[in-house]
C-alpha cells in the first residue's frame, strides 16, 4: 500500500516541481505586484490535497520552518482559523470511517509536534495533534507513551512504530529513497488552481493524462483521475505476496503496523530478524509494538538488542526509556535519558522526560532543573512550565 502511494507521490510530486517549482516566488510577487483580489476559498477537497502534500513533506524529513513556509504560501488560504475549523471537519469524518488510520494519525501528531514552535501554525498544530491522538487511540487503544493532560505525570512521545520521528522506517540497503524529500521550491498548488492551469493549457492536460495513464482531454476528468488514485492508493490491499527477502519482510512489518495490525508486524519483523539478526531498525520497531500491546519487558529486551547494534541511536534509548517509566523503573529510565541527553542535548521534550521520572523518584529539586533546562531549549514549552507551576504551588 505505501509502496504504491509512495510512487504515485513521487511521480506526481517530480512532474509538478518540473512544471511549477521554479514559478512558486514569481506567482505570489505577480499576486501582490498586480493587486488581484484575494484568491477564492479553498474546498474542502482543496484542504486534504494539500494537507497530504503537507504530510507527505513531513514524512520526509520536513523541517519547522519549511511547514511555516507551507502555509506562507498560500497566504489568505492559509490562515489559521480556516485550517482549524477544516481539521475539525476532517477528523470527525476520519473518526467515523472504520478504515484504520495509524499511519495519518502519527503524521498528525508529528505536525502538532512541530508546528508548536511558531505562533502563526501553533493552533493547526495543536488540533493536528489533538484529532491524530483520537484517531490513533481509536484503533489501538491507550497509546501507552502518551502525554495525556496536563495532570497526567506521563512523559510525551509520539507512537515511534510510524518511524516519523525515526531514523526505522528508512531501509539502510535501499538508499535512493533516501532522496525522497520533497524539493524546497515546490509551488504549493491546490487542485482548483490546477484545474485552472489545465483549462489553458492543452500540453498540461497532455502531460498529466500521460503521468496518470489516461486517455482523456478533459481537465475535471484528469482531477477526478487524480484524486481516486490519492484515494486508492491509501487504501489497504487485499492480497500480498509472501515477502521472500530481509527487506520485504520489514517493509510488510511497517504496513501491517501502519494499520493497527500490530501482532502481524510483531512477527514480520521476527522473520526479518530471522534472515538478519543484526538488523538494528527491527528490533527497534518490534520493541515499539510490543509496546503499544503493553508488553513492556519484552519491549526492553528488544530495544536492548536495538542498542547493543547501534549505541548511538537516540531514538532507541528514548524509546527504552518511555517503556521503563511505564514500568515506573525511575532511576533507569532516567538514565537512558541522559544517555539521549548525552546524544542530543538540545532536545525541550527529553529533558522534560527526564524531570517527570526525577519527579516521580522524589528527586524533586534535579526534576525542577530539568524541567528548566527545558524551557532553556524551548522557551514556550507549556508543559515544562506548568509542571514547574504545579511544583511551586504544591504544599
Amino acid at each position: 500500500m505505501q509502496r504504491l502511494f509512495k510512487q504515485i507521490w513521487q511521480s506526481l510530486r517530480s512532474f509538478f516541481g518540473q512544471l511549477f517549482g521554479s514559478k512558486a516566488t514569481q506567482t505570489n510577487r505577480k499576486r501582490k505586484s498586480h493587486g488581484e483580489d484575494a484568491q477564492p476559498q479553498l474546498s474542502d477537497t482543496d484542504y486534504e490535497f494539500l494537507f497530504s502534500q503537507l504530510l507527505e513533506g513531513i514524512a520526509h524529513g520536513w523541517h519547522e520552518g519549511r511547514i511555516l513556509k507551507f502555509f506562507q504560501q498560500l497566504e489568505d488560504r492559509g490562515k489559521q482559523r480556516q485550517w482549524v475549523a477544516w481539521l475539525e471537519r476532517f477528523g470527525a469524518r476520519v473518526m467515523a470511517s472504520p478504515a484504520p488510520n495509524q499511519q495519518l494519525a502519527a503524521r498528525m501528531m508529528r505536525l502538532g509536534e512541530l508546528a508548536q514552535s511558531f505562533p502563526a501554525i501553533e493552533e493547526i498544530g495543536r488540533t493536528s495533534y489533538k484529532l491524530g491522538r483520537q484517531i490513533y487511540n481509536k484503533n489501538v487503544g491507550n497509546v501507552i507513551w502518551e502525554y495525556d493532560g496536563p495532570d497526567v505525570e506521563r512523559p510525551v512521545q509520539s507512537p515511534v512504530v510510524e518511524a516519523e520521528d525515526t531514523p526505522v522506517e528508512s531501509w539502510d540497503q535501499n538508499p535512493q529513497e533516501a532522496t525522497d524529500t520533497p524539493a524546497e521550491g515546490t509551488e504549493t498548488i491546490t487542485l482548483d488552481e490546477l484545474l485552472s492551469r489545465l483549462q489553458q493549457d492543452d500540453t498540461l492536460i497532455a502531460q498529466m493524462a500521460q503521468e496518470l495513464g489516461v486517455d482523456t482531454n478533459d481537465p475535471q476528468a484528469i482531477i477526478e483521475t487524480l484524486i481516486q488514485q490519492f484515494q486508492t492508493a491509501q487504501q489497504p490491499t487485499e492480497t500480498q505476496t509472501e515477502p521472500q527477502t530481509v527487506e520485504d519482510w520489514f517493509n510488510r512489518g511497517l504496513q501491517q503496523a501502519n494499520v493497527g495490525e500490530l501482532e502481524s508486524a510483531i512477527a514480520s519483523w521476527e522473520n526479518a530478524l530471522a534472515l538478519n539478526p543484526n538488523l538494528a531498525q527491527a528490533w527497534h520497531n518490534r520493541g515499539s509494538a510490543l509496546g503499544h500491546l503493553g508488553k513492556m519487558e519484552e519491549a526492553i529486551a528488544s530495544y536492548n538488542k536495538a542498542i547493543e547494534l547501534n549505541p548511538n541511536d537516540p531514538q532507541a534509548w528514548n524509546a527504552r526509556a518511555h517503556a521503563l517509566y511505564n514500568l515506573q523503573r525511575w532511576e533507569e529510565a532516567i538514565i537512558c535519558w541522559d544517555k539521549v541527553i548525552e546524544l542530543e542535548p538540545d532536545l525541550a521534550q527529553i529533558w522534560y522526560n527526564r524531570g517527570c521520572a526525577l519527579e516521580n523518584g522524589g528527586r524533586i529539586d534535579a526534576a525542577i532543573a530539568s524541567f528548566h533546562k527545558a524551557l532553556e531549549v524551548q522557551p514556550d514549552f507549556a508543559l515544562a512550565q506548568s509542571k514547574l507551576n504545579q511544583i511551586q504551588n504544591s504544599p
